[in-house]
């Protein structure tokens, strides 16, 4: 499988996955997002920062990585 380029490696892959499965948190250092989503939150009732960042996110990755991110969802799906 090609992705970004490059052969998708189906070991490599199955073992982000079993890391996703038993951690499925990320984190990053924004200042700016972080201001911007808990002003949102600060205004909107029952506003999921977590939900709208992992929208935004996988949106972003479907765009970038098609491919990867399709092999991913079929996976996640198997079991």
């Amino acid at each position: 499988m090609k992705s970004a380029g490059r052969n998708i490696e189906k070991e490599i892959l199955k073992n982000a996955i079993k890391i996703a499965k038993s951690n499925p948190r990320i984190a990053f250092y924004s200042p700016l997002s972080s201001a911007v989503f808990n002003y949102i939150k600060s205004i909107t009732p029952r506003y999921s920062i977590s939900n709208e960042i992992a929208k935004i996110v996988e949106k972003e990755l479907s765009r970038k990585y098609p491919k990867l991110t399709n092999e991913v969802k079929k996976l996640l799906r198997k079991k």
